[in-house]
């Protein structure tokens, strides 16, 4: 994916992406030549990581 994908998909803007990639807390890029993209399986798998854990913190209200 590129990052305009991974910003559709995940819903935020690319400094935000960044930070977390920085932070280790969201899938690291590939480069591939003079282009950074992303595993679309690795950004799918963070997203559903992300609702989990939404959903479990939610079930303890």
């Amino acid at each position: 994916m590129n990052l305009k994908e991974v910003c559709r998909a995940v819903g935020f803007k690319k400094t935000s992406i960044y930070s977390w990639m920085n932070a280790g807390e969201f899938p690291k890029a590939i480069k591939i030549g003079s282009c950074v993209r992303w595993s679309s399986t690795e950004v799918e798998e963070w997203i559903a990581e992300k609702i989990r854990a939404t959903r479990q913190d939610n079930s303890d209200v």
